[in-house]
């Protein structure tokens, strides 16, 4: 996205002239001097502007003698004004001056306000309503609003993060918590992963399986309530029926509601049905004669099992008959022996053909038995859904006060249950979720290839560099989890640690370069063409006792320093000569103006050198 700065202006509160630095597009525009000088202050002056919910913004010298703040930037071709009146304890103004025509006025009014301005520069980034969150975490809620703010992650590089060992992007200028959890979730988008449909559809589908399973959750709960629903409701039948407010007969479920809502609706006067306890008795009775059945049957089959032992002695006593009349060639043979052993064989026969029956009859009557138990069961739940006591109201008004109670109960009952009606309807969900997973891009090769792509530009940059002295043959990676960028030995796959503030200063330029090169060739809408740098030569002048010495005292510290300062360079060169696009850096440097005209650095332009009394804040602007 094509961006620029093109001027910061500052307006004082004694009405002293305003301060103006002036900025060159596809230039790196240097803002150098000492320490003391307000310098650093320009980061947190533009991020202000760029409508910032807290400022940081140092409070002495700085905000204590500023009215107003305002920049003039152009966003695709288009130019704009935002001024915004001075923080009070670190907490933004809401007074703010906004021109769509780039109108820097002699002294601001305002004429706007922030949520309005924002919408105008969400637009220009391409960021609508409907850019959202696609997952939430401790800082960030799901389905928020995504902030441009969130992407000027990979436009900043503050002195407290260019030559950090594990931190690579500017959290800390910002909200680091929740900026830590917006860089996760955009960072495929901004390299070109991901597109806004795919987001939001990706964003949809997950809504919608959220919601399936909420559904489906609620649906095994509501399995579960359906039965008690219906005690609830035979609950308050059987206790009406106590009162005789309505008949005593049986009722289901959604018999028993619409019984109820009629007795509620139509209650005018006592209606007794205790004559309808005749049914109960008629159970009773029924029960009564079925326990009889049972205990003749029982009586009965007691006297079978005592007939059938009888018969069984009587069948061993007769057994030598069988002997005796197989061997009856060995008696003395008269007629009437003869006869006496017929008749003694006839009844033995006669004991074997009813003791098989036996088993049969004896079964029978087990059957019998249980079908006859299993009806009273049946008795005993239908009469369990009659009421067992009779209660009396001791005057009208309590009868009155007990129908309020059943209407009472009845209404949340039914308000509960209807609130679910609607659980069981799951088909368009389902539908819409089928459609969007066609719809989504399957984006793991995607992820890979432009991984790969993006780190080959890194290492292009990495091997320009002479200043990675014994790394100077490695390969960089880029950590996902982490978002840091590390180095290896060539065929090795495990990371080194590269000593020098130095070293993990030119990662920083090698990762934010080879990052933006990617977003310019992969026409990345999100991320502007522009980078700010606090400090490269910070590993250089750390430690210094003469913290205004503008000259490194080590030569090869010089040498590094100039070696990045070309590295900028060639970067401006590059990106408008190759890619033909635009590009701004704005640099503020410790180092001199002849570390970068010795080299002849076509691309560098000198704003402003704060030295010799010269600051951001002028002398004539300080209120003492």
């Amino acid at each position: 996205m094509k961006f620029r700065i093109n001027q910061i202006k500052l307006w004082f509160k004694n009405n002293s002239e305003s301060r103006v630095l002036n900025f060159e597009n596809n230039k790196v525009n240097v803002i150098t001097g000492g320490s003391g000088t307000g310098k650093s202050s320009i980061l947190s002056i533009i991020d202000y502007c760029l409508l910032s919910t807290n400022a940081r913004i140092p409070e002495t010298a700085i905000n204590e003698n500023i009215l107003w703040y305002g920049i003039n930037f152009n966003i695709n071709d288009k130019n704009f004004s935002i001024i915004r009146k001075q923080p009070k304890n670190n907490i933004g103004s809401k007074e703010i001056y906004f021109s769509g025509t780039g109108n820097m006025p002699d002294f601001p009014i305002q004429n706007n306000d922030i949520t309005q301005v924002k919408t105008v520069i969400e637009k220009e980034f391409g960021i609508d309503e409907k850019f959202r969150m696609p997952y939430g975490g401790k800082h960030i809620a799901a389905g928020s609003k995504i902030s441009y703010r969130y992407f000027l992650l990979f436009n900043t590089l503050s002195e407290d993060t260019i030559s950090h060992t594990n931190t690579f992007f500017d959290y800390d200028l910002y909200d680091r918590d929740k900026y830590v959890e917006a860089l996760e979730r955009i960072f495929y988008l901004a390299i070109g992963v991901d597109d806004v449909g795919n987001v939001l559809a990706r964003e949809k589908l997950e809504n919608l399986e959220k919601e399936l399973i909420r559904i489906e959750k609620r649906k095994k709960a509501v399995d579960k309530e359906e039965l008690l629903f219906g005690k609830n409701i035979q609950d308050l039948i059987i206790k009406a029926q106590e009162y005789d407010l309505i008949e005593r007969k049986l009722f289901t479920s959604d018999e028993g509601q619409q019984r109820l809502k009629s007795l509620i609706n139509n209650f005018e006067a006592p209606v007794v049905y205790s004559n309808n306890i005749q049914q109960v008795d008629e159970l009773n009775k029924q029960k009564r004669s079925l326990w009889r059945k049972i205990r003749n049957l029982e009586r009965f089959n007691n006297e079978y099992q005592q007939y059938k032992i009888n018969l069984k002695k009587d069948y061993e006593s007769l057994k030598p008959i069988n002997y005796l009349t197989e061997n009856f060639g060995d008696l003395i043979p008269t007629l009437e022996l003869k006869t006496f052993l017929q008749s003694l064989t006839d009844s033995l026969q006669q004991i074997k053909i009813e003791i098989s029956k036996k088993v049969s009859l004896a079964s029978n009557v087990k059957s019998e038995i249980d079908g006859l138990k299993k009806q009273i069961d049946f008795i005993d739940q239908e009469l369990g859904r009659y009421p067992t006591t009779d209660n009396d109201f001791a005057n009208g008004i309590q009868k009155y006060i007990f129908i309020g109670e059943i209407k009472a109960q009845l209404k949340f009952y039914e308000d509960k249950w209807n609130t679910d009606e609607d659980i069981y309807f799951t088909s368009e969900i389902e539908e819409d979720i089928s459609l969007l997973r066609e719809t989504i891009q399957d984006n793991n090769d995607k992820r890979r290839i432009m991984l790969s792509d993006l780190e080959a530009v890194i290492q292009s940059y990495y091997n320009s560099s002479k200043s990675m002295g014994v790394y100077g043959d490695f390969k960089v990676y880029f950590d996902l989890k982490g978002k840091t960028l590390k180095v290896r030995k060539p065929n090795e796959q495990v990371s080194f640690t590269i000593g020098s503030k130095s070293n993990y200063m030119f990662l920083h330029l090698f990762l934010f370069l080879g990052l933006h090169e990617h977003f310019i060739s992969q026409k990345i809408g999100f991320v502007p063409q522009f980078l700010f740098l606090d400090q490269p030569s910070q590993p250089y002048y750390e430690g210094n006792a003469d913290k205004d010495k503008k000259d490194l005292e080590d030569d090869d510290d010089k040498i590094k320093l100039q070696d990045a300062f070309k590295l900028l360079n060639d970067f401006i060169e590059r990106v408008n000569n190759e890619l033909d696009q635009d590009f701004q850096i704005i640099l503020l440097e410790h180092a001199p103006k002849d570390y970068w005209e010795e080299l002849n650095l076509q691309n560098f332009h000198l704003v402003e050198e704060f030295r010799e009394g010269n600051a951001l804040i002028p002398k004539d602007a300080i209120n003492n």
